[in-house]
């Protein structure tokens, strides 16, 4: 992270060079669906997507998801913040947290009350996991694709205020299925190579962590809201992880002049734009789902 961050130093560049070749996506999107990698599971044909891009978003405006309503649910019934989390930074936050935590009946069922009421705010005492921001977000007629970028991480993001582990690459996808309607969900990682331009093979310890992004164990405490056949189809939509040298190559983009460092945040016009328009969605935009309703099994597994 910090002034090496891959969004500024990786993604940006890699992806507005992507986009200014091609616009609808259909130069490049399929292509780079099938190059990622997974040990864990035989290798297979990349993913099709129909049709042309009709949104995008990185850098400034990176897309914010909603977590699904039944996670933020199980949040109330079963969370327990991350130890010497503070619980806020008002009294009313600590306090009704603080009920949460004593197993409260009362403001158990004021917290379900407030979360069946849309839409849900991002920020609220009974909202105990915030917005999934993938690094890349792309939408076609038929699919919705998220990308998590890592430059300089010695391995994977598993933890948030409320629950460890959840895996991000899991919360991406957990956040784009509860949205998706009838579209198809894919997500992929892309990572620094270990050494320069040439550097196209996953490092072991990403191959090792995508590996275990589909493993039962991971799966179970990530998406415990989730039913097994709704973790096994997420599991379905990770296609795997490949290299930003990789990427390079294989689009003919010189890695060797992608900044190294950034000063500071750049202006960026391009992201968040729908396709054939020229006004910018906000930065930021939430991604709203439909609450589902919270059932015996996803309060005790």
């Amino acid at each position: 992270m910090g002034d090496r961050d891959s969004t500024w130093t990786r993604v940006v560049p890699v992806f507005d060079e992507l986009l200014a070749r091609d616009r609808t996506g259909q130069a490049w999107l399929d292509l780079l669906l099938s190059m990622p990698t997974l040990s864990a599971r035989p290798a297979r044909a990349g993913r099709a997507v129909r049709g042309p891009l009709r949104t995008w978003a990185w850098g400034a405006a990176e897309k914010q998801l909603m977590p699904p309503a039944v996670l933020l649910q199980w949040l109330i019934a079963c969370g327990r913040p991350r130890p010497g989390l503070p619980l806020g930074s008002s009294f009313v936050t600590i306090t009704k947290r603080t009920s949460l935590m004593q197993r409260d009946p009362s403001v158990i069922g004021e917290a379900l009350g407030l979360l069946s009421h849309a839409p849900v705010p991002s920020r609220a005492w009974y909202v105990l996991e915030g917005p999934s921001q993938p690094d890349v977000h792309l939408e076609t007629d038929d699919a919705i694709i998220v990308i998590e970028g890592k430059r300089t991480e010695s391995g994977p993001t598993r933890t948030t205020d409320w629950m460890e582990p959840r895996d991000q690459m899991l919360r991406h996808l957990d956040c784009a299925h509860a949205c998706r309607g009838t579209k198809m969900v894919l997500g992929l990682m892309i990572v620094e190579g270990t050494g320069g331009a040439n550097a196209t093979t996953v490092p072991k310890v990403w191959d090792d962590a995508a590996a275990e992004i589909v493993s039962a164990p991971i799966l179970g405490v990530s998406l415990p809201h989730r039913l097994e056949a709704e973790r096994a189809a997420i599991a379905e939509s990770f296609l795997g992880v490949t290299t930003s040298q990789a990427v390079c190559a294989t689009f003919g983009i010189d890695y060797s002049a992608l900044p190294d460092t950034y000063a500071r945040r750049p202006h960026n016009s391009a992201f968040g734009r729908t396709a054939g328009s020229h006004s910018l969605t906000a930065a930021g935009q939430r991604a709203r789902c439909p609450p589902r309703p919270l059932s015996t099994t996803d309060l005790h597994g």
